[in-house]
């Protein structure tokens, strides 16, 4: 489960390449293991390990931050997750769409289908979903091996050349770096959600950390290496997308150019399989802490409902599925950054959790333990930190896109785009929602 939650397989990366680069992409999918994923990992296996209960990271925040901050970490994630979970729909319909050519109405069709089978699937209970996730699993690797394998043999190209598409500003308003960024931090996500599920596994203090170390350089291997392989056989790089078709190659396409038939359609197996296991599996996880919220006041009580005879959080399920419904009809650039802002938000909130509760609980029982004391631990979150806030004004910033005529706004002197428009709204809707549902528990009778 932990490997979908984080992985999935290598299918988005194709943006990566074409929108910042083969070079850039490749650099980052090295350091982003480093600075982004491994510090969230350790820090997931840490607080997953002293306080393993369903919540998973909302808890943790609540506990050192305070409600207020707790509510804002659990609700700036659970937006992220309604944006996440939508991603993964409208990437396995795409791919579809584009080998077999269907109409838009098959395709809105295939998208509510799932969504209405995925959501009976995590009613029905949490082992069933690992169940489903350890098949996924292995149906998504192997043709990704089999990629890298032939990739490698066939080298004919430089893949780091170039190392950003000609003629773009690295740093500029022009969305070059803002997507590839984006779609990095956002395929090295996940180490936390496994947290909200702990309250319903056998030994989490020691199966999740466990997992979450092995689940770190095998991510990262199984993204460098069909992506260089796949650059340095095939080449082509401004061609790569997930969208396919029109001159335009996915991994699928590149499969089946570089293997044959039965590797381009094991490759898109690959791909539907892996979006739909990551559908799985984070409607499941994102359930926990709306149910959370729910429970203390802080979302209408009715979210909190629970099936009775599975125990699964029917009420919370049921929100997130309506809300993909609407969402798919959004593009894939689009939803990913906006999930990226959302997401590292909540994500500044739990490395600052994790410091704190090193200095105001330093006996608390922690099975695993982050070694080298607090100054290790300050070191190993600042990079990502630094990451984060850097991450949030290029989004703030970004100018790409043209809507009526607009293409940025003015808020306190800063020129603000509409992905960071967006964003802006969904962040600020945290401290609103919290002071409108603090207002209704102080008025209602004891």
């Amino acid at each position: 489960m932990i490997y979908i939650f984080v992985s999935g397989g290598s299918f988005g990366i194709e943006e990566m390449v074409s929108s910042s680069g083969p070079g850039l992409t490749l650099l980052l999918l090295l350091a982003l293991p480093l600075f982004w994923a491994l510090p969230m990992a350790l820090i997931a296996s840490e607080l997953g390990s002293a306080i393993p209960d369903s919540g998973g990271f909302y808890v943790w925040t609540q506990r050192a931050l305070g409600n207020f901050w707790g509510f804002q970490a659990g609700w700036w994630w659970s937006l992220a997750l309604l944006v996440d979970t939508s991603l993964y729909i409208v990437l396995s319909a795409t791919y579809l769409q584009n080998q077999l050519g269907f109409s838009d109405a098959i395709y809105y069709g295939i998208c509510w289908s799932i969504i209405a089978l995925f959501t009976v699937v995590n009613i029905l209970g949490i082992k069933i979903v690992a169940i489903g996730s350890s098949l996924f699993a292995i149906l998504i690797i192997s043709p990704f091996v089999v990629l890298a394998g032939i990739g490698l043999a066939n080298w004919q190209f430089n893949p780091f050349i170039p190392l950003t598409p000609p003629d773009t500003d690295l740093l500029g308003h022009d969305g070059a770096l803002i997507l590839g960024l984006s779609i990095g931090m956002w395929m090295y996500s996940g180490y936390e959600s496994m947290s909200t599920l702990a309250g319903e596994i056998e030994e989490p203090q020691r199966i999740i950390p466990k997992a979450l170390m092995l689940a770190v350089p095998f991510v990262a291997l199984m993204y460098f290496l069909p992506t260089i392989a796949s650059l340095a056989a095939f080449g082509k790089w401004e061609l790569f997308s997930v969208d396919g078709g029109d001159a335009r190659v996915s991994f699928v396409d590149i499969g089946r150019a570089l293997g044959g038939t039965v590797l381009g359609h094991a490759l898109l197996a690959s791909a539907v399989l892996g979006n739909l296991a990551l559908y799985l599996d984070y409607m499941a996880s994102g359930a926990r802490p709306l149910k959370a919220l729910a429970q203390n006041g802080l979302l209408p009580r009715c979210i909190a409902k629970t099936n009775d005879k599975f125990g699964t959080p029917i009420a919370a399920i049921t929100v997130i599925a309506i809300c993909n419904a609407v969402l798919i009809l959004g593009p894939f650039q689009s939803l990913v950054i906006i999930d990226v802002l959302l997401m590292v938000t909540s994500y500044a909130l739990i490395f600052c959790a994790a410091v704190t509760l090193r200095i105001t609980e330093p006996n608390l029982e922690r099975p695993f333990k982050i070694p080298g004391g607090l100054p290790v631990l300050i070191a190993l979150v600042l990079p990502a930190v630094c990451l984060i806030i850097f991450m949030i004004w290029i989004t703030l910033t970004d100018q790409s896109v043209t809507v009526w005529g607009l293409k940025k706004f003015e808020v306190f002197g800063i020129h603000i785009g509409w992905y960071g428009l967006s964003g802006l709204l969904g962040i600020i809707s945290g401290p609103v929602l919290y002071t409108i549902f603090r207002l209704k528990n102080e008025r209602a009778p004891q």
